[in-house]
């Protein structure tokens, strides 16, 4: 679900961020070029409001959100492939179940091995597993109903 929000998010804050980056450039430039009369500078100042800035930080928001929903996504699923496998993940799987990139991969559970003081293994292939504590599998926040709530309460805040 935070996947698909977070590509909803971001195609519809491009869109709106890009269009109403070029009304509100439009609408500012025919103002400094044409010097309207007063109520036409008014009503200008009016549509550059609305249909240019207005849409421009509505835009802005959703790319927010959207960055927002893809972080927890990938937290996401690091605590579903940590249940899976007992607290015992590569950077090769988890690149693989997130479909990031093997280095943003390792930074991302570099930095949770860091959070959850992770001990590693090395296979006699060589692949480093890090190995979490299995007392410590679910997110903070608790039972998964409850993160469920939080993630919700997130994204209407942000609204």
């Amino acid at each position: 679900m935070n996947r698909v929000w977070s590509v909803a998010s971001k195609a519809f804050g491009s869109v709106f961020l890009c269009a109403g980056g070029v009304v509100s450039i439009s609408l500012f430039l025919l103002i400094l070029a044409l010097h309207p009369p007063a109520w036409a500078s008014a009503l200008l100042s009016i549509l550059l409001v609305f249909f240019g800035l207005a849409p421009s930080a509505i835009g802005g928001l959703l790319l927010y959100v959207s960055s927002k929903a893809h972080r927890r996504a990938i937290r996401d699923r690091f605590f579903q492939l940590l249940h899976l496998r007992q607290g015992r993940i590569s950077v090769l799987e988890f690149s693989r179940a997130t479909q990031l990139e093997p280095q943003m991969a390792q930074r991302h559970l570099d930095l949770w091995a860091r959070e959850y003081d992770a001990n590693f293994e090395v296979s006699d292939a060589g692949e480093i597993y890090y190995v979490f504590s299995t007392e410590r599998l679910l997110p903070p926040g608790g039972q998964p109903l409850e993160v469920m709530r939080q993630v919700v309460r997130d994204v209407l805040r942000s609204f």
